[in-house]
């Protein structure tokens, strides 16, 4: 047994578990080959001599781990911490077979389970008349009006004619079995359900998992109480005795025809067979590339990674990048290049000529125009920078980054950055609505001459909103605050409890799995990374993979990594986001109530030059300031009014605007970074004018447009016939 030589027909002297796991060192066993071989680490100091010399019960063989983790391998080299069972038996499981579906630990399945955000699944179904009557589904009165919206129509019918094989079995009752008549998707039934509803042929692209034929001689070892009965009078099967006089051979036999397991255990994510067999051929899961774990085929491109090497969701199906929409994609490349063209632009006219100012309040205005684009060219960048991680470095490739990146700290400086364009942006048009309105309402003073003091007074200023919109970018990003800035943990993937990024609420129910029930208390990271240190050994110095964890931040909530504006009530950081949010919905308010006020002075004071018949130039300029005015409040309206509102739909749980976190960090919050050197310096709409006024005059001359101007004369005097014509007519 165990030797590389197959002896039995059925190869079960070498499938057998125990051959899994075999020692480096060699002996010559007392029974068996001459030469030597390696022997089962389970048959190592179990009190019996398999080695002709008593080595295998000496204590001469690689070990690993201290006290209660201590175990035989095959080279000590290797060693690895284990997870510890929180009962002494068996003491540990170790990390290549933790979550491998094997209770190993009293609560290993537990801890499992949360971690992978399951909802228990129901594996058999009611069963009734002593086993011989299976109730899978059937028809509730009084849904009649509901089925109309079917089209499946629903209606009972009870088959008693399930046996496998499907054939004369002599001396067995077949199972009823009650289930609706019509055909039905099973990928998300299990278990007893599954196997019925699929072998009596009730699922539309699933088919019956039961393939081999429970013969006498199958599973040897198995049901001691078996009794042999004739099929066809051609073969033997066996059955075993359920209730009194009645027997039953619901067993589902695995191909290694070593093990027979119940019904319940066959298409229910578990290798209970050990080869697969009870799993390949069902619909209803995902096989992980690299594990062969199986999840819930509703758990596939849900978000979440549930494998160890992310192919549940990063595979051709599913796969993501940073930027899905290609429309997006296009976009953030355009505003970005405009947004840093357009800034770029004005901020360079604009300190060239700051020293020429000549007036405060031409200084303070200068200066804040440089301001808005100096945060409008830091939100140029922040696209410009997402625009080429997601096109050019990661590309197809982002999913599987996908945990890298939102854990990267160019994540949190791009998302910092962006925040702080944001913020600058809008403190320094607020202030400037201000300082405009100010400005009509001592209109008739004589502005003041720019001095020293002046000038340190508007610098101050400049740097307070900057340094005050710095703070809100940062303080997220602070580790003193991660209580309530951090989203989710990264762990070694070793660990294999802990899959993704989980959060803290997640964390907090497979640790209450593993320690069992806990006080209700607000836990702190620090207090959490201690109790998740306390499930795996720290033995000599074995490499500490709990130690290897990477916090998903605030910035980290999405791929674009956008300040987290959508919120709900269970995350920590909702008070800070409600804060700048209404910080910046009432410096929307100010922007706007002060340019209505400067619109309603400048309204007055055209119309009175109008009705005394003063200077036109003045009137002109006047009704160019309120369509000027018109577009800031229009903008701003749109850029921030619906974005709130989406912000608290989400906090609500009205609606998730989760996937449209792309489309606002991209379009809507971004535009006004392009919008604002056209509307608050005329410094770029003077160039596109000139541009466009150059491309006439080129135009102007050239056989193209002789000839459309000679249409379009013709046109006209056609239309002038025709006009005249018809009027004679009359």
């Amino acid at each position: 047994m165990c030797d590389g030589k197959l002896d039995c027909e059925d190869e079960t002297d070498e499938t057998h578990p125990s051959c899994l796991k075999m020692t480096g060192e060699k002996c010559k066993r007392r029974v068996g080959q001459v030469e030597k071989q390696p022997v089962p680490h389970s048959w190592i100091g179990d009190g019996f001599k398999d080695c002709e010399d008593g080595r295998d019960e000496m204590n001469v063989w690689p070990t690993c781990g201290i006290g209660k983790s201590l175990r035989f391998v095959i080279s000590n080299e290797t060693c690895e911490n284990v997870f510890v069972c929180p009962w002494d038996e068996p003491g540990f499981v170790e990390l290549e077979d933790l979550c491998d579906g094997v209770q190993t630990c009293g609560n290993e399945n537990a801890v499992c389970s949360r971690t992978n955000g399951f909802e228990p699944i129901s594996t058999a179904v009611l069963t009734t008349e002593w086993g011989l009557k299976k109730n899978v589904a059937f028809c509730m009165r009084g849904l009649e009006k509901i089925q109309k919206f079917d089209t499946m129509k629903c209606s009972t019918e009870i088959s008693d004619s399930f046996i496998y094989p499907p054939a004369d079995v002599f001396g067995i009752q077949k199972t009823k079995i009650i289930l609706p008549s019509a055909l039905r998707l099973c990928d998300h039934m299990f278990g007893e359900m599954y196997v019925f509803t699929s072998c009596l042929n009730k699922c539309f692209n699933s088919s019956c998992p039961i393939r081999n034929i429970p013969r006498y001689e199958a599973c040897p070892g198995q049901y001691p109480n078996r009794i042999g009965t004739i099929v066809n009078n051609s073969f033997l099967i066996f059955v075993t005795k359920s209730f009194g006089d009645i027997y039953t051979n619901n067993y589902f036999v695995c191909d290694n025809n070593i093990k027979c397991i119940d019904y319940s255990q066959v298409c229910n994510l578990v290798d209970d067979c050990g080869d697969g067999s009870d799993e390949d051929t069902c619909t209803n899961h995902f096989k992980c590339h690299s594990t062969g774990k199986y999840i819930p085929k509703t758990r596939v491109c849900d978000g979440n990674f549930d494998c160890l090497d992310l192919s549940d969701e990063c595979n051709e199906q599913c796969s993501s990048e940073i930027i899905e929409n290609s429309a997006l994609k296009g976009f953030s490349w355009l505003i970005g290049f405009l947004a840093i063209i357009a800034n770029g632009i004005i901020i360079t006219k604009n300190s060239m000529t700051l020293r020429k100012c000549r007036t405060t309040v031409a200084l303070l205005n200068k200066s804040l125009i440089i301001t808005i684009s100096f945060g409008d060219l830091l939100v140029g960048g922040y696209l410009f920078v997402i625009s080429i991680y997601d096109g050019l470095i990661y590309k197809q490739s982002y999913c599987r980054e996908q945990i890298s990146w939102i854990t990267s700290s160019n994540c949190s400086a791009i998302g910092v950055l962006s925040t702080l364009g944001s913020q600058v942006s809008l403190f320094a048009m607020c202030v400037l609505s201000v300082t405009r309105i100010i400005g009509i309402c001592n209109s008739m003073r004589i502005p003041g001459e720019v001095s020293w003091l002046p000038s340190v007074k508007v610098t101050v200023g400049m740097i307070i909103m900057i340094l005050l919109s710095l703070t809100i970018a940062v303080i997220p990003t602070v580790s003193n605050f991660e209580d309530f800035f951090v989203n989710g943990v990264k762990y070694a993937e070793k660990l294999k409890a802990f899959l993704g990024t989980p959060n803290k609420q997640t964390i907090l129910e497979i640790l209450e799995a593993y320690y069992g029930r806990m006080k209700e208390t607000i836990l702190s990271w620090k207090m959490i990374d201690q109790m998740v240190t306390e499930m795996y050994s720290h033995d000599f110095q074995y490499p500490d993979h709990t130690s290897e964890k990477l916090r998903v931040d605030f910035y980290g909530n999405d791929g674009v990594c956008l300040f987290k504006y959508f919120v709900k009530d269970e995350d920590p950081q909702r008070i800070f986001v409600w804060l700048i949010l209404a910080l910046n919905f009432i410096c929307f308010m100010f922007i706007t109530v002060s340019y209505l006020i400067i619109g309603f002075y400048t309204y007055k004071s055209s119309k009175s030059l109008t009705q005394s018949g003063g200077n036109r130039q003045i009137s002109q300029r006047n009704t160019k300031i309120n369509r000027k005015i018109s577009i800031i409040i229009t903008t701003d309206f749109l850029c921030w009014v619906p974005f709130i509102v989406v912000c608290v739909l989400h906090s609500a749980e009205v609606l998730d605007a989760t996937p449209w976190y792309s489309l606002f960090s991209i379009v809507i919050l971004p535009i006004n970074s392009v919008l604002n050197p056209l509307i608050y310096d005329e410094t770029i709409t003077s160039l596109i004018s000139k541009l466009f006024r150059q491309v006439r005059t080129c135009f102007t001359g050239t056989a193209i447009h002789r000839e459309i101007t000679l249409r379009l004369t013709s046109r006209r005097e056609t239309t002038v016939e025709i006009i005249e014509l018809e009027s004679r007519q009359i």
